[in-house]
């Protein structure tokens, strides 16, 4: 900056006085100018600036410029007076009374939301958006992917592929037809029920439902019998014994069938062997069994034995096992006639009887002498 009262030197031509301060002269001046501008300059050389304020040195200018950079005029907003613009401002509230809140903000802990323009220390709006992830936006092939907590996607990956199924097809089951299984490609099966397709009520029937899970029930009246049982006690098997709601009984012959009594029937056939149990050795003066069949002989001497009168249609087997010496039979109304007596006079001799019309007739004979 210029400094008031500068001395000026005179000086003339070389070597010559004229026009020319002497030199006491010009010391003098010179002495003046040294005390003025030590007078007058001033002991800062640095410029800093403050809150608000900025210094910009202008080296070609030789000046220093000071800025405000802070509030440099004051316009009065909604509810708002001021008394200048500038300068020593006064600002005051021209509304009625307000709450104590002089700032509004949202803060999030995380980088999963993002938050802009806050706070609001008078009118504005906030902004609040979802952050982003290290996921670039794309469309992805047989994508990897990794999810937050959140349900956020915060890592996706191409893979080449997916699985190694190369065929894929359907086994039906009863009821059920398939076409166009397996598929190796591409395609379509088709599923088609062959069994019950939907029912329908008929006479004293009632159907939840013409299909899906249909319960049948019965509209007719009800008795009063809760359950039906069959047993045996002849050693018949008996299945399914008894029902409670619906069912079926089975009845069946063993394998081995042991009656006690008598079996009245037509005809009898067996696709087997027909095997007569029991047997008895007729002691000497014996009544045959007539409950056994066969009457064997074993004798120690001449002996003897009777045969009463049997049932109609009975048979009746006799045969000489061990012979010492002859057994003779006297029959009670022979069919024969005469003395009514077999003889049984060696080893393996032996006849069937049969009582028919109440006498006993021969219808077999090995060796026995009928009298």
């Amino acid at each position: 900056m210029a400094l008031p009262g500068q001395q000026i030197i005179n000086i003339g031509l070389q070597n010559e006085s004229a026009n020319s301060d002497s030199l006491y002269t010009a010391f003098t001046k010179t002495k003046d100018n040294f005390s003025n501008i030590f007078t007058n300059a001033s002991p800062y050389i640095t410029f800093t600036g403050n809150t608000g304020i900025s210094t910009n040195a202008n080296s070609a200018l030789g000046t220093v410029d000071i800025t405000n950079v802070g509030v440099t005029s004051i316009i009065a907003g909604t509810g708002v007076t001021i008394n200048q613009a500038t300068g020593a401002v006064t600002i005051s509230s021209a509304g009625g009374g307000g709450g104590g809140v002089t700032s509004v903000g949202l803060t999030t802990p995380s980088t999963r939301l993002v938050v802009a323009g806050s706070p609001i220390v008078s009118s504005g709006n906030m902004t609040i958006d979802l952050g982003t992830t290290a996921v670039t936006p794309a469309t992805y092939t047989y994508p990897t992917i990794t999810v937050d907590a959140y349900g956020r996607i915060t890592s996706a990956a191409n893979a080449a592929s997916v699985g190694t199924v190369t065929s894929v097809g359907v086994t039906p089951g009863t009821g059920i037809s398939v076409t166009g299984s397996p598929i190796t490609t591409s395609g379509s099966i088709t599923l088609t029920n062959t069994g019950v397709t939907r029912v329908s009520a008929g006479t004293g029937i009632s159907l939840s439902g013409a299909n899906g899970n249909v319960t049948i029930s019965t509209t007719a009246a009800s008795g009063t019998v809760s359950s039906v049982a069959v047993s045996s006690s002849t050693g018949l098997v008996v299945t399914g014994s008894p029902i409670i709601t619906t069912g079926t009984i089975t009845v069946d012959l063993p394998t081995n069938l042991t009656i006690t009594g008598n079996i009245t029937a037509g005809n009898i056939l067996s696709n087997g062997v027909a095997i007569l149990n029991g047997s008895e050795d007729l002691a000497p003066s014996g009544a045959a069994n007539l409950a056994i069949t066969t009457t064997y002989f074993t004798t120690a001497g001449a002996e003897t034995g009777t045969l009463a009168a049997g049932t109609t249609g009975q048979i009746k087997i006799f045969m000489m096992n061990v012979k010492v010496g002859n057994m003779v039979i006297t029959v009670t109304t022979p069919g024969w006639g005469g003395a009514g007596t077999m003889t049984f006079s060696a080893n393996g001799q032996g006849c069937t009887m049969q009582y028919v019309a109440s006498k006993w007739f021969c219808i077999g004979n090995n060796g026995v002498v009928f009298a």
